[in-house]
Protein backbone atom coordinates (compact mmCIF):
# COMPACT_ATOMS: atom_id res chain seq x y z
CA UNK A 1 0.00 0.00 0.00
CA UNK A 2 1.61 3.22 -1.06
CA UNK A 3 0.62 6.75 -0.13
CA UNK A 4 -1.85 7.04 -3.02
CA UNK A 5 -3.75 4.01 -1.73
CA UNK A 6 -4.16 5.66 1.66
CA UNK A 7 -7.09 7.58 0.17
CA UNK A 8 -9.21 4.40 0.38
CA UNK A 9 -8.83 4.51 4.17
CA UNK A 10 -11.73 6.56 5.43
CA UNK A 11 -10.78 6.98 9.09
CA UNK A 12 -8.15 9.68 9.75
CA UNK A 13 -6.79 7.70 12.73
CA UNK A 14 -5.83 4.83 10.42
CA UNK A 15 -4.26 7.24 7.93
CA UNK A 16 -2.21 8.71 10.79
CA UNK A 17 -1.16 5.18 11.81
CA UNK A 18 -0.11 4.34 8.24
CA UNK A 19 1.93 7.55 8.01
CA UNK A 20 3.57 6.82 11.37
CA UNK A 21 4.47 3.27 10.22
CA UNK A 22 6.04 4.71 7.04
CA UNK A 23 8.07 7.18 9.11
CA UNK A 24 9.57 4.30 11.13
CA UNK A 25 11.26 2.71 8.11
CA UNK A 26 14.41 4.87 8.40
CA UNK A 27 15.66 3.76 4.98
CA UNK A 28 14.81 0.08 5.52
CA UNK A 29 12.21 -1.80 3.48
CA UNK A 30 10.24 -2.40 6.70
CA UNK A 31 10.24 -0.74 10.12
CA UNK A 32 11.31 -2.52 13.30
CA UNK A 33 8.73 -3.18 15.99
CA UNK A 34 11.26 -1.89 18.50
CA UNK A 35 11.03 1.57 16.93
CA UNK A 36 7.30 1.68 17.67
CA UNK A 37 6.40 4.13 20.44
CA UNK A 38 2.73 3.90 21.48
CA UNK A 39 3.05 7.33 23.11
CA UNK A 40 3.33 8.77 19.59
CA UNK A 41 0.04 7.22 18.46
CA UNK A 42 -3.14 9.29 18.66
CA UNK A 43 -4.62 8.74 22.14
CA UNK A 44 -7.99 7.74 20.68
CA UNK A 45 -6.30 5.03 18.57
CA UNK A 46 -4.34 3.27 21.35
CA UNK A 47 -7.37 1.31 22.70
CA UNK A 48 -7.83 -0.14 19.19
CA UNK A 49 -4.16 -0.99 18.56
CA UNK A 50 -2.92 -4.58 18.34
CA UNK A 51 0.37 -6.37 17.82
CA UNK A 52 0.87 -10.00 16.78
CA UNK A 53 4.09 -12.00 16.95
CA UNK A 54 4.69 -13.88 13.71
CA UNK A 55 6.10 -17.41 13.82
CA UNK A 56 7.43 -19.09 10.69
CA UNK A 57 7.35 -22.80 9.81
CA UNK A 58 4.46 -23.07 10.22
CA UNK A 59 3.31 -19.53 9.64
CA UNK A 60 1.12 -18.46 12.56
CA UNK A 61 0.26 -15.47 14.72
CA UNK A 62 0.01 -14.90 18.48
CA UNK A 63 -1.45 -11.72 19.97
CA UNK A 64 1.24 -9.85 21.91
CA UNK A 65 -0.74 -6.69 22.59
CA UNK A 66 -4.46 -5.96 22.36
CA UNK A 67 -5.95 -2.56 23.09
CA UNK A 68 -8.60 -2.29 25.78
CA UNK A 69 -11.37 -1.42 23.30
CA UNK A 70 -10.63 -4.52 21.20
CA UNK A 71 -10.92 -6.78 24.24
CA UNK A 72 -14.05 -5.01 25.51
CA UNK A 73 -15.68 -5.27 22.09
CA UNK A 74 -15.12 -9.01 21.65
CA UNK A 75 -15.68 -9.75 25.33
CA UNK A 76 -12.41 -11.42 26.33
CA UNK A 77 -8.69 -10.83 26.84
CA UNK A 78 -6.97 -11.43 23.51
CA UNK A 79 -3.32 -11.23 24.62
CA UNK A 80 -1.47 -14.52 24.36
CA UNK A 81 -4.08 -16.14 22.12
CA UNK A 82 -3.32 -17.58 18.71
CA UNK A 83 -4.90 -16.47 15.46
CA UNK A 84 -7.32 -19.41 15.46
CA UNK A 85 -8.40 -18.70 19.05
CA UNK A 86 -9.24 -15.08 18.19
CA UNK A 87 -10.82 -14.96 14.76
CA UNK A 88 -14.40 -16.08 14.07
CA UNK A 89 -14.43 -19.42 12.27
CA UNK A 90 -16.68 -18.14 9.48
CA UNK A 91 -14.11 -15.50 8.45
CA UNK A 92 -10.81 -16.99 9.66
CA UNK A 93 -9.62 -18.31 6.28
CA UNK A 94 -10.10 -14.96 4.52
CA UNK A 95 -8.51 -13.02 7.38
CA UNK A 96 -5.55 -15.44 7.51
CA UNK A 97 -4.94 -14.90 3.78
CA UNK A 98 -4.69 -11.15 4.48
CA UNK A 99 -2.24 -11.72 7.33
CA UNK A 100 -0.19 -14.15 5.23
CA UNK A 101 -0.15 -11.67 2.33
CA UNK A 102 1.19 -8.90 4.60
CA UNK A 103 3.94 -11.24 5.84
CA UNK A 104 4.95 -12.47 2.38
CA UNK A 105 4.84 -9.08 0.64
CA UNK A 106 5.79 -6.72 3.46
CA UNK A 107 2.88 -4.51 2.39
CA UNK A 108 0.20 -3.02 4.66
CA UNK A 109 -3.31 -4.34 4.23
CA UNK A 110 -6.56 -2.41 4.77
CA UNK A 111 -9.92 -4.13 5.05
CA UNK A 112 -13.51 -3.21 5.78
CA UNK A 113 -15.45 -6.27 6.81
CA UNK A 114 -17.86 -7.78 9.29
CA UNK A 115 -17.55 -10.87 11.43
CA UNK A 116 -19.48 -12.61 14.18
CA UNK A 117 -17.34 -11.60 17.16
CA UNK A 118 -20.33 -11.82 19.52
CA UNK A 119 -22.84 -14.68 19.63
CA UNK A 120 -25.86 -12.52 18.85
CA UNK A 121 -24.61 -10.23 16.08
CA UNK A 122 -22.02 -9.41 13.48
CA UNK A 123 -19.80 -6.40 13.96
CA UNK A 124 -18.48 -4.30 11.10
CA UNK A 125 -14.96 -2.96 11.38
CA UNK A 126 -12.11 -1.24 9.56
CA UNK A 127 -8.67 -2.79 10.02
CA UNK A 128 -5.20 -1.65 9.04
CA UNK A 129 -2.55 -4.37 9.20
CA UNK A 130 1.11 -3.28 9.22
CA UNK A 131 4.17 -5.55 8.87
CA UNK A 132 7.26 -5.02 11.07
CA UNK A 133 10.68 -6.63 10.67
CA UNK A 134 13.43 -6.24 13.24
CA UNK A 135 16.02 -6.98 10.54
CA UNK A 136 14.24 -4.66 8.09
CA UNK A 137 13.38 -7.56 5.75
CA UNK A 138 11.70 -10.62 7.30
CA UNK A 139 8.33 -9.86 8.89
CA UNK A 140 8.30 -10.93 12.53
CA UNK A 141 5.38 -8.83 13.82
CA UNK A 142 2.08 -7.51 12.52
CA UNK A 143 0.65 -4.42 14.12
CA UNK A 144 -2.30 -2.23 13.38
CA UNK A 145 -5.71 -1.18 14.57
CA UNK A 146 -9.27 -2.44 14.26
CA UNK A 147 -12.02 0.16 14.51
CA UNK A 148 -15.42 -1.40 15.15
CA UNK A 149 -18.62 0.32 14.01
CA UNK A 150 -20.57 0.13 17.25
CA UNK A 151 -24.13 1.30 17.69
CA UNK A 152 -25.58 2.43 21.02
CA UNK A 153 -26.67 -1.09 21.93
CA UNK A 154 -24.71 -2.57 24.90
CA UNK A 155 -22.11 -5.14 23.90
CA UNK A 156 -22.83 -7.54 26.77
Amino acid sequence: MDGSQATVISDPRLITLLNYWQSLKNGNPLPSRHGLDPALLPADLVPHFFLYDVTHQPLDYRMRLAGSMLCATVGYEMRGKTFDEIHPADKAAAIRREFDHAVHTGQPHYAERSARWLPDRELSYHRLLLPFADDGLIVDSLGGASLFDLDDRPLF
